[in-house]
């Protein structure tokens, strides 16, 4: 048995700048940082050329009698699509889970494909890097999958921790943030993230907002370039260890983000970042592209409580976590990457 784990993200800021249709043009920029809720997978061979595949997280099943007979449009397309780009011709049996829902903003299905991705080369003998890891993670749900995706999530997944990504048409640089550890633990201490208990497929905002870049949409394209901006404001005042900045400059990205699309928030959404506002958050925003997930919310520890039991009352879901430095790793062989 191999088994793998892959860390879903928080974006602080720069979310949706990492289209390259947006970033060859303009550049772009992300700040986030990977939790500890994990995607798993858990790989066992067979002796057969079966291939058997189960999801606990929409509690499918798809098994068919070899490698030739995988297609896309099953509920498995992810995982298949990464069997197919690596050739893994023998059989085997493959469960996953994950510790947050799908469509949930934080993520997901970027840690999916990096943990798939990692696993097969694992099988295929090839020792890639975090970057490499990354790179074939998106190229497989762009290239194979067409799906309208950025790049922050599958390197948040491949390297781990808290990163200033900055996107190119040449390069892409991964700077880890230099921030004090007292800091990093008030940060850490002082987020608070909820359900909305709406989910929502992110591919069809990103989908919008490419097709406004493609259209030269100015307003989109300034939008953009304002979340852009307050990316590097939020790197700055997280190194300066100045999180009530930290904390305002997440209102700022939200006004900003919202600008984006018009899929991104609506009344509902609207109305539960006033109330939280009003009770004792600094700043927050969507956690992922928008429509639903998580709400991020930056408050200080003496406001948590009442917070917290607004924002309950209002029919949230809190979720405990904390940060972690960690990537994608296989965990019963103690490799890391």
């Amino acid at each position: 048995m191999i088994i793998t784990r892959a860390p879903v993200r928080i974006s602080f800021g720069g979310g949706g700048t990492d289209i390259p249709g947006f970033y060859e043009k303009h550049g772009g920029a992300v700040v986030n940082i990977t939790i500890n809720k994990y995607f798993y997978s858990f790989y066992n061979p067979r002796d057969d050329e079966k291939i058997q595949m189960i999801s606990s997280d929409f509690q499918s099943l798809l098994s068919v009698d070899d490698f030739y007979s995988l297609k896309f449009g099953e509920g498995f397309d992810i995982p298949s699509a990464v069997i197919k780009h690596f050739r893994l011709y023998h059989g085997f049996d493959l469960f996953t889970a994950s510790e947050i829902p799908p469509g949930s903003g934080l993520g997901s299905s970027g840690a999916v494909t990096v943990n798939i991705v990692l696993l097969c080369s694992k099988l295929k003998n090839e020792s890639l890097n975090q970057r490499q890891i990354a790179e074939d993670a998106y190229f497989i749900q762009r290239e194979i999958l067409d799906l309208p995706i950025g790049k922050q999530d599958e390197y948040a997944a491949a390297y781990g921790g808290l990163n200033f990504i900055e996107f190119s048409e040449k390069n892409i640089s991964v700077e880890p943030v230099k921030i004090n550890p007292d800091v990093k633990k008030s940060l850490e201490k002082n987020l608070l993230l909820f359900f909305t208990k709406k989910t929502r497929q992110a591919s069809t905002i990103l989908k919008r907002q490419e097709e406004s870049i493609k259209g030269n949409d100015n307003s989109i394209i300034e939008a953009m370039v304002e979340v852009k901006e307050n990316a590097y404001r939020i790197k700055e005042a997280l190194e300066e260890g100045n999180l009530k900045r930290f904390g305002s400059l997440l209102n700022e990205a939200w006004n900003s983000k919202k600008k984006m699309s018009s899929g991104i928030t609506d009344e509902y959404l609207d109305r539960i970042y006033a109330i939280a506002m009003q009770n004792g958050a600094l700043g927050g925003k969507i956690a992922g592209a928008g429509g639903g997930g998580y709400f991020m919310f930056y408050c200080e520890e003496d406001k948590q409580g009442n917070l917290r039991s607004t924002l309950e009352a209002e029919n949230l879901g809190f979720l405990d976590f904390s940060f972690t430095d960690k990537g994608v790793t296989i965990l019963n062989n103690g490799n890391s990457m």
